[in-house]
């Protein structure tokens, strides 16, 4: 595994020199990685479970990040790798390519293809695992306190707002992480460790939601699919919420 980018990359297919791309502009929220061999592409958000977890858990950023994102890509359908800079090949000649390939190209049968190589990203797993377990036992704010505060008059409406602003965007962030967590174990392990570890408990019926989505990109298991068979484990009130939400998004499904 290269431990570096280039700065500036010269086209192997014409006489331009390019700079690879490792993170998405200010004005996206993502950015494309293209296989070294054909013009198959990933497409890494900004809040891409992986991507939020090795810069919240491990404390990537730039660079490093993107390195550490490159090495936990699979392999291409073709047998290539998605590498930043495509390969050695400069944006405009990738457009020239996948536009050929357009003209040429039959359409093709859709079939799942996983874009983590499970297994690299497995060497994370037991550092994502101590993040979590952390928030879970800590004793920061929750919601339940927060509307307490604010109902018994201890807290004004502003403050109530401000702190439920950061503790919305620190929740978010925790749950991406446990997402990130989840496709690593898998759907046969990640809802019972869920359960085990109290992540139900401290996120409520929302984190077997985003577990679901989770396993969606990483598995191809569709998330309604996957909650109408986890609901199954569950009684009370996290199998009605599992039952409202199925029938919210999917008619019933």
């Amino acid at each position: 595994m290269v431990d570096t980018f280039q700065k500036e990359v010269q086209c192997t297919l014409c006489p331009e020199a390019f700079e690879p791309v490792t993170e998405p502009k200010e004005d996206e929220n993502a950015y494309l990685i293209y296989c070294s061999s054909c013009v198959e592409y990933l497409s890494i958000s900004r809040s891409n479970p992986v991507r939020v977890a090795f810069r919240e858990v491990l404390g990537l950023k730039g660079e490093s990040l993107a390195l550490a994102m490159q090495s936990v890509l699979a392999t291409c359908k073709c047998g290539g790798e998605f590498n930043h800079d495509a390969g050695g090949r400069c944006p405009k000649c990738i457009y020239k390519i996948e536009r050929e390939s357009r003209k040429s190209g039959a359409g093709e049968e859709v079939v799942f293809y996983c874009p983590w190589n499970i297994e690299e990203l497995k060497k994370s797993e037991a550092k994502f695992f101590e993040y979590i377990f952390n928030k879970v036992e800590s004793k920061e704010e929750n919601l339940k306190q927060l509307i307490d505060k604010f109902e018994s008059g201890q807290i004004d409406a502003e403050t109530y707002i401000e702190r439920l602003d950061s503790l919305r965007y620190r929740e978010s962030t925790q749950v991406t992480v446990i997402e990130a967590w989840a496709m690593i174990l898998g759907s046969d392990m990640a809802f019972r460790a869920a359960e085990e570890h109290g992540l139900i408990d401290k996120y409520g019926s929302r984190i077997l939601v985003s577990i679901a989505g989770a396993l969606e990109i990483s598995e191809g298991k569709a998330v309604l699919a996957t909650l109408t068979n986890e609901m199954k484990n569950w009684d009370g009130s996290i199998e009605r919420e599992l039952q409202t939400f199925i029938a919210k998004i999917g008619g019933g499904f």
